[in-house]
Protein backbone atom coordinates (compact mmCIF):
# COMPACT_ATOMS: atom_id res chain seq x y z
CA UNK A 1 0.00 0.00 0.00
CA UNK A 2 1.46 3.35 -1.05
CA UNK A 3 1.97 5.83 1.81
CA UNK A 4 0.67 8.68 -0.35
CA UNK A 5 -2.73 7.19 -1.16
CA UNK A 6 -5.42 9.30 0.48
CA UNK A 7 -7.90 7.65 2.76
CA UNK A 8 -11.07 6.62 1.00
CA UNK A 9 -14.29 5.66 2.69
CA UNK A 10 -13.01 6.59 6.14
CA UNK A 11 -10.09 4.15 6.01
CA UNK A 12 -6.75 5.69 6.96
CA UNK A 13 -3.41 4.65 5.53
CA UNK A 14 -0.27 4.46 7.64
CA UNK A 15 2.24 7.23 7.00
CA UNK A 16 5.30 6.03 8.89
CA UNK A 17 8.09 6.17 6.32
CA UNK A 18 10.56 8.96 7.16
CA UNK A 19 11.05 10.03 3.54
CA UNK A 20 7.31 10.08 2.84
CA UNK A 21 6.64 12.20 5.92
CA UNK A 22 9.42 14.65 5.06
CA UNK A 23 8.20 14.93 1.45
CA UNK A 24 4.62 15.47 2.62
CA UNK A 25 5.66 18.20 5.04
CA UNK A 26 7.86 19.84 2.40
CA UNK A 27 5.07 19.78 -0.18
CA UNK A 28 2.44 21.24 2.14
CA UNK A 29 4.79 23.90 3.54
CA UNK A 30 5.77 24.95 0.00
CA UNK A 31 2.06 25.44 -0.74
CA UNK A 32 1.57 27.87 2.13
CA UNK A 33 0.48 25.59 4.97
CA UNK A 34 1.84 26.54 8.39
CA UNK A 35 3.13 23.86 10.78
CA UNK A 36 -0.19 23.44 12.59
CA UNK A 37 -2.13 23.13 9.32
CA UNK A 38 0.33 20.51 8.05
CA UNK A 39 -0.10 18.47 11.21
CA UNK A 40 -3.90 18.71 11.12
CA UNK A 41 -4.04 17.80 7.44
CA UNK A 42 -1.82 14.73 7.72
CA UNK A 43 -3.41 13.44 10.92
CA UNK A 44 -6.86 13.79 9.38
CA UNK A 45 -6.10 11.45 6.49
CA UNK A 46 -3.30 9.22 7.79
CA UNK A 47 -2.10 7.33 10.83
CA UNK A 48 1.11 9.32 11.19
CA UNK A 49 4.20 8.56 13.25
CA UNK A 50 3.96 11.71 15.38
CA UNK A 51 7.61 11.65 16.42
CA UNK A 52 8.71 11.69 12.78
CA UNK A 53 6.11 14.31 11.90
CA UNK A 54 7.30 16.61 14.68
CA UNK A 55 10.90 16.02 13.62
CA UNK A 56 10.07 16.93 10.02
CA UNK A 57 8.15 20.03 11.07
CA UNK A 58 11.05 21.15 13.29
CA UNK A 59 13.61 20.70 10.52
CA UNK A 60 11.53 22.28 7.76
Amino acid sequence: MDAFIEAQGGIKTKLVDRRAIYESVSYLRSHGFDAEEVQLCLVRYFYVDLDLLNEALTEH
